[in-house]
This record gives C-alpha cells, sequence and structure tokens, in this order.
C-alpha cells in the first residue's frame, strides 16, 4: 500500500520545484500544475511554516510617504513642560504677599469698591463716579475694587440682558471708565465670579494698559512704606464660612485660623459691615467688607435677603508704624474718610 505521508511529501516537493520555477508566481504554479492556487499555497505551508504563505506576500503590502512630525519629539515636550510649569509655580509662592511700595510717608487710606456690577440697570453709577472722584482727589488715597466689575452673564443667566438696558459692548466700556478714567490710583483689582465667566478674564487682561495689580479673587499684599514700616492686607472677592448673625463671620475666621493679616477685606455678597478686632496674643485686625453698588436686586428680593443702604465702599486709614503693627481706622463713610485722611496727613 503506498505510503500517503510519502506521496504528499513528494507532490508537495514537485509543487514547490514548479513554484520556484514559474518565479514563485503561485498562480502561475497553479495553472502549470492544473491545480487550485489554494493547493500551492497548502504545499507552502506544509514545507515552510504556516507563516510563511503571509510573509511571502509582505513585498505586496501597500507602503504610506511618511510625513512631517506633527509636534516635537515627547522629550523636547517633557523639558518644555518642566520649564513652563515651574515658572507657574514660582509665579504663585511670589503672588502669596507680594510686595507693595507706597510711595508717600504718613497716613494713607483705602478705598474698598464694592461689587460695581456697572452695567446692572440698578447700579448707583452716581455713586461709584463720586466715590471715585474723592479717591483720586484726596491726597493719599487709593482705590481697590472688590470684584464683579460687570454683569457678564453665563450660560441660562444670559437671558437676564433682555432686563438691562446696558449691551455687552457697553458693559465693558464702563468698566474701561472706571479703571482708566476717573482718575483713581489703583492698589488692586480682584476680578470677582462675574468677571471671570465666558472670555472676561482675558477681556479685564487686555483692558489693563496701564498694567496695575489685577487679581483673580484674591490678593495677599504686604505694602511697604518708605520708612520701612509695612501693613499686610488679605484682600478675597469673599472669604469661606458664613453667619447669619454676622457679615464678617469669614473674615474673622481667616483672621483665627489661616494667615495673619492687619486688614481683611471681603466683598460678593452685597452686604457691609467694618470692625477691629484684637484676637489671642494681643495681635490686632481690621475686618471690612463692602456692599456694592447694586442697589436693587431681584434676586434678593425673592430671596428675601436684606438690601441696605450704606457701605458701598468702605475706606481703611492706614497709620504706619515702624517696629510696631499700623494703627487702622475704618469707615463707611467714603467722604468722611477723605476729610479724615486730610486732616491726619496735615498733621504729619
Amino acid at each position: 500500500m503506498p505510503n500517503q505521508h510519502t506521496d504528499l511529501a513528494a507532490i508537495d516537493a514537485e509543487r514547490i520545484a514548479v513554484w520556484e520555477a514559474c518565479g514563485r508566481n503561485q498562480q502561475a504554479t497553479a495553472d502549470k500544475l492544473n491545480c487550485t492556487r489554494s493547493a500551492i499555497q497548502k504545499a507552502l505551508k506544509r514545507t515552510f511554516g504556516a507563516d510563511f504563505v503571509t510573509a511571502s506576500l509582505a513585498h505586496q503590502a501597500t507602503v504610506a510617504e511618511p510625513l512631517p512630525p506633527s509636534d516635537l519629539p515627547f522629550n523636547e515636550r517633557l523639558a518644555t513642560m518642566k520649564v513652563r510649569n515651574n515658572l507657574r509655580i514660582n509665579h504663585a509662592r511670589a503672588a502669596s504677599w507680594q510686595n507693595v511700595r507706597v510711595p508717600i510717608s504718613g497716613p494713607y487710606g483705602i478705598c474698598w469698591f464694592g461689587d460695581p456690577h456697572l452695567d446692572d440697570p440698578f447700579c448707583d453709577l452716581d455713586s461709584v463716579e463720586r466715590h471715585a472722584r474723592i479717591c483720586a482727589e484726596t491726597e493719599g488715597m487709593y482705590g481697590a475694587n472688590g470684584g464683579d466689575s460687570i454683569n457678564n452673564w453665563v450660560g441660562r443667566l444670559e437671558r437676564l440682558y433682555g432686563e438691562q438696558s446696558a449691551t455687552v459692548s457697553e458693559g465693558w466700556e464702563l468698566v474701561e471708565w472706571l479703571l482708566k478714567d476717573l482718575g483713581v490710583r489703583w492698589l488692586v483689582w480682584l476680578l470677582g465670579n462675574h468677571d471671570t465667566w465666558n472670555t472676561g478674564k482675558r477681556i479685564f487682561e487686555g483692558l489693563n494698559t496701564n498694567r496695575i495689580l489685577m487679581r483673580d479673587w484674591d490678593a495677599k499684599l504686604k505694602l511697604m512704606s518708605p520708612d520701612g514700616a509695612d501693613t499686610t492686607v488679605w484682600a478675597r472677592h469673599n472669604f469661606k464660612g458664613s453667619s447669619i448673625y454676622n457679615e464678617l463671620h469669614g473674615l474673622k475666621r481667616a483672621a483665627m485660623m489661616d494667615e495673619h493679616a492687619d486688614i481683611y477685606a471681603a466683598f460678593h455678597i452685597h452686604t457691609f459691615a467694618t470692625g477691629n478686632v484684637e484676637l489671642p496674643g494681643g495681635r490686632r485686625a481690621c475686618l471690612v467688607r463692602a456692599r456694592g453698588y447694586k442697589d436693587a436686586d431681584d434676586y434678593a428680593l425673592k430671596g428675601q435677603f436684606t438690601e441696605q443702604r450704606d457701605g458701598q465702599s468702605v475706606v481703611t486709614i492706614v497709620t504706619p508704624r515702624v517696629g510696631q503693627r499700623p494703627l487702622i481706622q475704618a469707615f463707611d463713610n467714603v467722604e468722611m474718610a477723605a476729610d479724615f485722611l486730610t486732616f491726619l496727613r496735615q498733621k504729619e
């Protein structure tokens, strides 16, 4: 009886020989031997291995021409990321208790402008201008904007543009008016939540051609007088912590539990209060919250929030003292504060 394995091996050998003679063309081999192309492929697999047929056809694969790189190599990008991240980290660390030089000797004032909401239909623009003019015309008085200078409605709140007369572009014109045209010597300008909605932060940066100190929400400053005395100020659009019994609760909490400052200033909730406190160890702090210039508010009405009348802006009068913490008086009346500051400076 013939050996099937031997016969198959002989058949495969014949097919391989013809395949070689046909220039390794499988179809030409099959045609010459009057068999199927599949039979030739099986002979190749039995002789050279199961992957041989696929490998032998590799030369038929399409080859795309390479494109230029779409980005820098990863190692170069990693090195750049490290440099940029270190810059950001160092910048953030330096922003905490940034030194600010106060160029005048003796007492000076800081007028803390409460939330302006300049494009709101209920913004008291007359008082904004009056207080800004007083600040600009009083020797030794600086301005500090607590944030939310513009409504800058976003998302579902954009429907409220239908309830105000000022257009979007007019809102930004009002911001520029307060920032540049009223003569205020700005110590710091905070950005509140309204300010940074949409692309607001980038717009503020573009408007800030005078390069005043502008911070998103929070600023920790060390005010340096010419004689070397310093005053530390921590201003935030708002501090965490609230109480229905005390508008200054969040500020006092920060004074007791967080970092030390001579002045804590807050805004945001459209109420005002001022106070001087002595903390354990004899450390004193002045706490101020400005109400802002939005004199009627549908949200406050429906939420049953008290709408105050005073404290649109509050003023702190600082008397620096070398080797001691400064003396600080707080006023909820800008005109009276300006008169007191002028009196103090004339005594010097």
